[in-house]
Parts: structure tokens; sequence; C-alpha cells
């Protein structure tokens, strides 16, 4: 999961948003654990307004429990 994250955060350092939002729903789905940091990452400060980014920050949905 780290591998995807840090894949994340070169695209969004080199500007390219949308494959850094490919490898960061990657990293959230193999239970990259410091998801929540990003949030403070300078490198994802660009895109942080994004509605795909706060979808991708918003927590995980919890299976139905009945």
């Amino acid at each position: 999961a780290k591998f995807y994250f840090l894949l994340a955060k070169s695209f969004a350092e080199a500007g390219n948003f949308e494959r850094s939002l490919v490898y960061l729903r990657k990293a959230k789905d193999e239970g990259y654990k410091s998801m929540k940091d990003i949030q403070t990452d300078p490198a994802f400060s660009a895109m942080m307004n994004l509605p795909e980014m706060q979808e991708v920050l918003a927590p995980k949905a919890q299976p139905d429990q009945h």
C-alpha cells in the first residue's frame, strides 16, 4: 500500500492529479494506514479542493452488520 502512496505522491508533485488519484485509491484499498497524513502533505495541497480527493479521503464505508 505504501508503494501506491509513493506513486501517488510522485504524480501529485508532477501535477498529474488524475494519475495521483488512481494510486491514492489503490493505497486506500490496500489498507494504507496514514491516509489522514495526506491532508497535511504539501505534495497533495493543490489537490485538496478536488471533489475526487475528498471522496478518496472519506472514511471507508463499513460493511452492513445485519
